[in-house]
């Protein structure tokens, strides 16, 4: 698409723009990648990959990252994505050194959580600045400088003499480790949409297994060396793995790849008309679009369509489950005799789940490809990546109740563990098909829904943790369990909702109507 045939944005009607500059981007990129589209503007230039004055990546262009081999792919991805587990296990790694802080510092029970807890609301706000920033500025500076700092602070945490200079440092952690989030970005610049289903898959992997990695080791570190040498060792683990991604990741931002090219022809032609529409729409933010963009729509989505709804309540109570058995297995496995170290341990068993129900991706793959064959189209629908979660859903609320009433001797501690495996089965199938449905129905408006989820997500597991032990000792271990079972029940029956009445929903929905007409509109526009 050459600039003077730019359209303009078609609107929703909701008084929300319903195209972000980079999504006008992104047709921009994906048209230059299109075999059928013409790289050549209307004086014929074509120079070092920008056609014209107006870049765009030619077709099969080697430095172009979707067209990078499959194994450079992956290499990116298994260099990029432990930084990601890592600013998960941090998240978690502290919840066995809460006790200690307690007493150390003479503070409360609930005072000792909130350094767990302000982690996790730094999660939730984090990617309200890193996103855009990703964005604008490449994924390369964003998530290293992130990790950078979120090492940083590590060192601040295990060195503080006072709980509020702890409760600090947690939250601008949390704030910047959410940069490593950004990650996910770096699958889509490198996979087109129907090929993302792998890795996602083990992006979501890596964020559930850093999330159960931390009390594994927590524990022990804890018991053995104090609480200090957790944030000691988050530390350490940060530059170790800084250094490797700084060496061998390069920049995967298609926008900010090209604004590249472009400022190094300028420099070798002096034609200040060379120029990227990265640029371009960049010089275009504004804060108030920024705010629209980022906070308001995202909301507005959450308040008003039902799809982003119980999906984010489900997302959020299923993230959240994981953060309450943080402080509730060290109670259970207790009556087991348990050391802290031991405590820890118990964690495998859900991780093993994750492993699991990663693996079950194979199903679903079957799965969406028989229905798929089913339709008279021969496509499949939204509704179709929804079929394992039938199953999935099902699950989550039986393995809460089966934990919960085999949690206590004379049972066999490996029941509750077995429970924690099977509800590990299912938390990571729910968490896919929350990510994927909302993808399906919403395309270009997807970012606005997920970012709602993920807020979502990140202030219930954080608000949960400040409760849990009151919860626990209120209720009894057994019924404060129940009661997450109870809270699953419900939710376990949104997937079979969204799967029989999904199309009807999203042909009610002002958002999803606009979504179809934007895509029309980006369609003829890439044609162009």
């Amino acid at each position: 698409m050459h600039p003077s045939n730019q359209g303009v944005a078609p609107q929703s009607g909701m008084g929300i723009e319903i195209m972000t500059l980079d999504q006008v981007e992104q047709a921009t990129v994906e048209g230059s990648r299109n075999p059928t589209s013409s790289n050549e503007n209307n004086e014929g230039v074509k120079v070092g990959g920008l056609s014209g004055l107006f870049g765009t990546f030619e077709y099969n262009d080697p430095s172009d990252p979707r067209r990078f081999p499959e194994w450079r792919k992956w290499q990116i991805i298994l260099f990029t994505l432990p930084l990601e587990l890592w600013a998960n296990v941090i998240s978690s790694v502290y919840s066995f050194g809460a006790v200690q802080v307690r007493d150390e510092f003479n503070v409360g029970s609930t005072v000792s959580k909130v350094p767990q807890a302000i982690y996790l609301f730094g999660f939730a706000l984090g990617p309200v600045i890193l996103a855009p920033l990703s964005e604008d500025f490449g994924r390369y500076p964003v998530i290293g400088g992130s990790v950078l700092i979120l090492g940083l602070t590590q060192i601040a945490c295990a060195l503080t003499p006072h709980v509020s200079i702890l409760i600090i440092f947690r939250f601008i952690g949390g704030f910047f480790a959410a940069g490593t989030f950004t990650s996910v970005g770096t699958v889509a610049d490198m996979w087109g949409p129907e090929e993302q289903g792998w890795p996602v898959n083990i992006f979501a992997l890596f964020a559930e297994i850093g999330a159960v990695m931390g009390p594994i080791f927590g524990g022990y570190l804890a018991d053995e060396h104090g609480w200090r040498w957790l944030f000691g060792v988050a530390g350490i683990g940060c530059a170790a793995l800084l250094v490797p991604y700084l060496l061998f990741v390069p920049e995967t931002r298609a926008g900010v790849l090209l604004s590249r090219r472009a400022k190094e022809l300028r420099r070798r032609t002096g034609d200040e008309r060379y120029y990227a529409m990265h640029q371009k729409l960049r010089s275009q933010h504004t804060f108030s679009s920024m705010i629209r963009e980022l906070i308001v729509r995202p909301l507005y989505m959450l308040l008003t369509e039902p799809i982003v709804f119980w999906f984010a309540l489900f997302d959020g109570v299923n993230y959240a489950i994981i953060y309450i058995f943080l402080e509730a297995y060290p109670l259970i496995f207790d009556q087991y005799g348990f050391s802290t170290g031991e405590q820890g341990l118990a964690f495998i068993g859900i991780l093993l789940g994750f492993l699991v129900g990663c693996l079950c991706y194979f199903f679903q793959i079957s799965f969406y490809r028989r229905a798929a064959r089913k339709r008279w189209s021969g496509e499949a629908s939204p509704e179709d990546r929804l079929l394992w979660g039938l199953p999935g859903g099902i699950l989550f609320p039986v393995s809460l109740f089966w934990f919960a009433w085999t949690s206590q001797p004379p049972v066999h501690w490996i029941v509750p563990m077995l429970a924690g495996g099977f509800f590990g089965v299912s938390s990571h199938i729910m968490f896919l098909i929350v990510s994927d449905y909302t993808v399906a129905s919403y395309s270009i408006f997807a970012a606005s829904a997920i970012a709602a989820q993920s807020l979502v997500r990140e202030l219930l597991s954080g608000a949960f943790t400040l409760v849990t032990e009151q919860m626990y000792h209120g209720l009894g271990y057994r019924w404060a369990s129940s009661l997450l079972g109870f809270i699953g029940l419900p939710l376990a029956a949104i997937p079979f909702v969204l799967f029989w009445f999904g199309p009807t929903i999203r042909s009610r929905s002002r958002v999803a109507v606009a979504e179809a007409k934007v895509e029309t509109w980006l369609s003829k526009a890439v044609e162009r």
